[in-house]
C-alpha cells in the first residue's frame, strides 16, 4: 500500500524582513517602519497553507531572536517549519520598501548579502522531508544569490525529477540581483527540467529576449522549458497559459491595491492548487482571485480562506479585467 505524501507542496528559499514606510513618505525622512515577513517561497507555501492545503518550507535561519521571529511568524500562517535549520552566528536578509504612485517609482533596497540562507548547502537540507510532497515549488530568486545557491538549486531539481516529484518554477527575476544576460545563462538550464513554469510577460521579454503576442511569447516560453503547463502573468491583464497543447486565458479581478508586493506569489499558490485538484484552468481562476486578495491587504504574504477566494471568484466571474498579477 503507497501512502501520501506529507505535504501538497514544499519549497525552498530565503525569507527576510520588509522595512517599509507609508506611500508618500521618503525611506530618508523615516522615524519608524512597518515590518513585514517577506520571501517568495514563504509567501507561496503561506498562501497554500491559508487555504487549507499542507505546506512546508525549508530554509536556513539565524539562531538568534529574528530567526526566531520569522519562525514564529511562518508558523503562525500555518507552515511546517520542521527542516528549518538554525545557524549561530548568521544574519537575517532585510529590505526596505519606499512605495510611491506616478511618476515615481517604487524603491527597494537590499541588506540580504553573506546572509544565513544565501549560505545554504545540500548539507542543510533534509532531502527525505523536501521530496515528500506531490510539488515542489522553486524560484528564480535562490540561484540569482550566488554561485553555491545555483548549484544547490540545480541538485534540487534533479534529485526532485528521480523521486517523481514535480516541479514548480518561477522565473521571478530581480534586476537587483543580477542582470539579464546572467539570469538567461543560470536560468535556462534550471527550468529545462520542470513540469510548471511560471514567467512574467515583462521577464519573458527582457530575460530570454522573446518577442510577440503573448500567444508567441508562450511559444517561445515552452520551447525552453519541457514542463507541460506553462503560465504568463500579463500586469492588469491577467494571465495566459499553455496546458499541454490547449491555449487559457483568465482577466485579472478588479482590485483596489493597498500594497503591491507579492501578488506573483499569491497568484502561483492559486496555479498549484488548481493543479493539486487537476486543473490548470481553475488555477488561473484561484490564482488570479488570490493575487486580487494580497494586494488589497498589507504585508508580502496573503492572510485569507478558501471562503473568501471562492466568493472572489464567484463575485468577479463576469467583471472586467482591472487588477494585476505581477
Amino acid at each position: 500500500m503507497t501512502t501520501s505524501p506529507a505535504f501538497d507542496v514544499t519549497a525552498l528559499g530565503e525569507s527576510m524582513l520588509r522595512l517599509s514606510v507609508p506611500a508618500g513618505q521618503r525611506l530618508e525622512a523615516a522615524d519608524q517602519f512597518a515590518v513585514h515577513l517577506a520571501g517568495a517561497e514563504s509567501n507561496v507555501c503561506g498562501a497554500l497553507a491559508a487555504i487549507g492545503r499542507r505546506a512546508g518550507w525549508v530554509s536556513r535561519l539565524p539562531d538568534s531572536a529574528v530567526g526566531r521571529l520569522v519562525l514564529r511568524q511562518l508558523r503562525s500562517n500555518s507552515i511546517d517549519t520542521g527542516a528549518v535549520v538554525l545557524a549561530p552566528d548568521t544574519r537575517l536578509g532585510t529590505y526596505y520598501a519606499e512605495f510611491a504612485g506616478p511618476p515615481r517609482a517604487i524603491q527597494v533596497i537590499y541588506d540580504r548579502a553573506n546572509s544565513a540562507a544565501a549560505n545554504m548547502t545540500a548539507a542543510d537540507v533534509n532531502w527525505d522531508y523536501l521530496l515528500n510532497t506531490r510539488y515542489l515549488h522553486l524560484t528564480g530568486i535562490t540561484p540569482a544569490l550566488n554561485a553555491g545557491c545555483h548549484a544547490l538549486v540545480a541538485e534540487i531539481i534533479q534529485r526532485a525529477k528521480a523521486a517523481g516529484v514535480a516541479v514548480s518554477f518561477d522565473v521571478n527575476y530581480r534586476g537587483k540581483l543580477w542582470t539579464t544576460a546572467q539570469a538567461a545563462a543560470g536560468l535556462k538550464p534550471l527550468i529545462d527540467n520542470v513540469d510548471l513554469l511560471l514567467c512574467g510577460q515583462a521577464d519573458a521579454r527582457s530575460v530570454f529576449g522573446l518577442s510577440g503576442d503573448e500567444r508567441a511569447l508562450l511559444a517561445g516560453l515552452r520551447a525552453l522549458t519541457r514542463a507541460r503547463h506553462v503560465v504568463m502573468t500579463r500586469g492588469e491583464a491577467g494571465a495566459v497559459a499553455l496546458d499541454g497543447d490547449a491555449f487559457l486565458s483568465r482577466p485579472a479581478v478588479p482590485v483596489q491595491i493597498v500594497d503591491r508586493v507579492g501578488a506573483g506569489d499569491a497568484f502561483a499558490a492559486g496555479v498549484l492548487d488548481g493543479l493539486l485538484d487537476g486543473s490548470l484552468a481553475e488555477g488561473l481562476v484561484r490564482g488570479t482571485a488570490l493575487a486580487a486578495l494580497v494586494l488589497s491587504q498589507s504585508g508580502d504574504t496573503l492572510m485569507t480562506t478558501r471562503a473568501e477566494m471562492q466568493a472572489v471568484i464567484a463575485k468577479g466571474a463576469a467583471a472586467p479585467a482591472s487588477g494585476i498579477v505581477r
